[in-house]
């Protein structure tokens, strides 16, 4: 069985990159509404009705490469794969950031953390 580095995410803002992530998190949901009926031989019946996504990153701040302001809309590019091919995995998509908070120490760099919410449709698929 094979594993994969979790190493490369960018959060871009017209298309260049503003900040390098350390780390990632993201939560897809899909909301469901019970369509139960006479027919449905004693088991409750679902559909589906809206999906949405969010979560969080950990990242190198780094000024020079642009400011991240919450109710900004962003768009978030995560490649669990790496970027090095055409056929990497590839996941993207609008988000609203939330939240920012920022961190730093005499011995270490000055990194950030940010929540968002996804705005529109998440996709997941080759570059």
């Amino acid at each position: 069985m094979s594993c994969t580095a979790g190493k490369n995410g960018v959060l871009k803002a017209g298309g260049s990159a503003i900040a390098q992530l350390t780390s990632y998190s993201i939560s897809e949901t899909a909301d469901t509404v019970e369509c139960t009926h006479f027919g449905s031989l004693s088991y409750r019946e679902h559909a589906t009705t809206f999906k949405s996504f969010d979560g969080s990153a950990d990242l190198v701040w780094n000024r020079q490469d642009g400011d991240i302001v919450v109710g900004n809309t962003y768009l978030l590019d995560v490649f669990p794969e790496g970027d090095s091919t055409a056929t990497d995995w590839k996941i993207s998509g609008d988000v609203i950031i939330t939240s920012f908070a920022i961190t730093g120490a005499t011995e270490d760099n000055v990194s950030a953390s940010i929540a968002f919410q996804g705005t529109g449709v998440l996709t997941r698929g080759a570059e």
